[in-house]
Formats: C-alpha cells, sequence, structure tokens
C-alpha cells in the first residue's frame, strides 16, 4: 500500500481541487490520510494559509478539514509542500481545536 507523507500535494480521483496532507506520517502510514483543499480564489486569513513557492498555487482552506482512505481512491503525487508551510498550516488546523476557557 502506497502512502502520502505530510506535506504531500495531492491530486485526488473524484476531488475537484488538490489537496496538502496535514496528518503526520505516524498516521498516514495506515493508508488514511487527513487533507485540507487548495483553492486559488480565497482571501488570506488565520484559517487560509497562502503556499509560498509552491507548484501548486493556490490558499490551503485549513477549516475544512477531510479525512481519506487513499486505498479506496486513486491518487498522485503532485509536489510537496515547504517545511514552513506545513507549519503554518498545523497551526492553523490545531488553533481550532484550542481550548479555550470562556
Amino acid at each position: 500500500m502506497h502512502s502520502a507523507e505530510q506535506g504531500d500535494l495531492l491530486k485526488i480521483s473524484g476531488i475537484k481541487y488538490p489537496v496538502i496532507v496535514v496528518s503526520n506520517d505516524y498516521f498516514n502510514r495506515s493508508g488514511k490520510v487527513i487533507v485540507c483543499p487548495i483553492v486559488q480564489d480565497a482571501q488570506e486569513g488565520p484559517l487560509h494559509i497562502p503556499l509560498k513557492d509552491s507548484p501548486v498555487p493556490g490558499y490551503v482552506l485549513c477549516e475544512q478539514v477531510r479525512f481519506l482512505d487513499l486505498s479506496a481512491r486513486r491518487f498522485s503525487r503532485l509536489s510537496a509542500s515547504h517545511y514552513f508551510d506545513v507549519m503554518d498550516i498545523s497551526d492553523a488546523v490545531i488553533s481550532m481545536f484550542d481550548y479555550q476557557q470562556g
């Protein structure tokens, strides 16, 4: 079974936009991944992270987290994101689940 790595940019059969893998490599070894879509027509914001110097231009929509079983879908690896992009995206995704006293 072929798995993806954190930061990989993938084209998934049946999904309109490319995605970036946000789950870590240990989790991804299961053949399942957590991804966020990459779109070109979004405004930059706390949950819309622009990819810098990427062969797949656009914004990562961090609020649209999806769980995918790669063994049930056809996919191709387009490229990989830079380490600093992955850090920014991971921080944005994690921030949605931070506990806030209220």
